[in-house]
């Protein structure tokens, strides 16, 4: 039986030269093989000239103009199209395609200029200016689009949150008729659960990026700040990685703890498994997300995330398998609480993994994107 053709649509694949890549979408495709024949299209205008490769089985195709990338979709015909990461040029493009779409909704390409502006000082004033004039453009783009899909039945939305589908009806003044909830997959056999001893609570990791301030990476070292000053801090180990332009500055008050180890560099996703398995507590707040990919790894392995209590992170922890906080002192007192009760522990280890298994395991996500994909938006 013939595969249908499924033209996947992102400009920031992973490859080689590009771990920083949307990895997220990758793993999706690597199941979407069985089922559907796979062309993945990008626009880098960068590029010299178009960037043909096949990654991990899945050929990836980056034009270096938007022309180029027109002439490309004009000339093959997919049976559908799924894209993540919807930007404004695309719309007239998007409207000549007669056959389904399906469009995922990360986070910033459906939020309004004024839900980021933690990542803007005083002195970034004129390129916050240019930022909003663009994401106004971007917002009015995407109501244009909803608009789209609500009168033709084209085109269905998907959501990696609930949060994340009530922001985009409120920034977009739009009301999404089309659309489906389901969280990015999470790999439950690469980050298998492996039961924790009690001692191993004692291990505190952080992994994020450092180029930032959505990942409050400023939070979790100021809670270590606090906790330094606490006589269980001795007996507690740190260990933090990362990469980015404010990695020195932001570690530079802890960066003489002998308890804290600082790796300023880049983990592939293959390789944080055998972190996590040297780890107990995975510290993660948070100024926005929409589902917390890592953190929900690092559940799936077993870890007790310590995260925010904002935005969509609610849906994805609750008190019996982490800690919602609200403050650099809330995450020094539930490391504090995790170091005094080692059954605690143990039990919320446990039910991390269960919890963002039911929710998000690669097994129930894949399931339901690839029905989706086949019914051909029959409904």
């Amino acid at each position: 039986m013939q595969k249908s053709k499924l033209l996947v649509i992102n400009s920031n694949y992973p490859n080689k030269d590009n771990l920083y890549g949307d990895v997220f979408v990758h793993s999706r495709l690597k199941h979407y093989v069985q089922n559907f024949d796979i062309q993945v299209l990008g626009c880098n205008e960068s590029l010299k000239q178009n960037e043909s490769y096949v990654y991990e089985g899945i050929p990836v195709l980056n034009t270096c103009s938007k022309k180029e990338f027109e002439d490309y979709f004009n000339k093959n015909s997919p049976d559908l199209i799924a894209i993540h990461f919807v930007v404004v040029w695309m719309y007239d493009i998007i409207k000549k395609f007669k056959g389904p779409i399906f469009i995922w909704v990360h986070g910033y390409e459906a939020l309004g200029w004024y839900r980021r502006l933690f990542n803007y000082r005083l002195k970034n004033i004129l390129s916050l200016f240019r930022y909003m004039l663009s994401n106004t453009r971007q917002m009015y783009f995407i109501h244009r689009l909803i608009q789209y899909a609500n009168k033709t039945n084209k085109v269905k939305f998907i959501f990696v949150s609930n949060w994340m589908r009530r922001i985009t009806q409120i920034d977009t003044l739009s009301n999404v008729k089309n659309f489906e909830i389901i969280p990015n997959p999470i790999d439950e056999a690469l980050f298998a659960y492996q039961t924790k001893e009690p001692e191993i609570r004692k291990k505190v990791l952080l992994i994020r990026s450092f180029d930032s301030r959505k990942y409050a990476n400023d939070i979790a070292i100021k809670a270590i700040e606090i906790l330094s000053k606490e006589e269980v801090f001795k007996n507690i180990e740190f260990s933090i990685y990362g990469k980015g332009n404010n990695f020195q500055k932001l570690t530079q008050k802890i960066k003489d703890f002998e308890n804290v180890n600082l790796y300023n560099t880049f983990i592939e996703n293959r390789d944080i498994p055998t972190i996590h398995k040297e780890h107990g507590i995975f510290l993660c707040p948070t100024r926005q997300d929409a589902q917390g990919v890592s953190m929900c790894e690092a559940m799936s392995s077993g870890l007790v995330p310590i995260t925010s209590d904002n935005t969509a992170i609610p849906e994805f922890v609750n008190a019996n398998c982490g800690f919602l906080t609200r403050s650099p002192v809330d995450i020094a007192k539930a490391i504090k609480k995790l170091y005094f009760d080692g059954e605690l522990f143990m039990e919320m280890s446990k039910n991390a993994s269960e919890h963002i298994s039911a929710i998000s395991s690669n097994g129930i996500v894949i399931k339901k994107e690839i029905s989706m994909l086949l019914s051909n938006m029959r409904y």
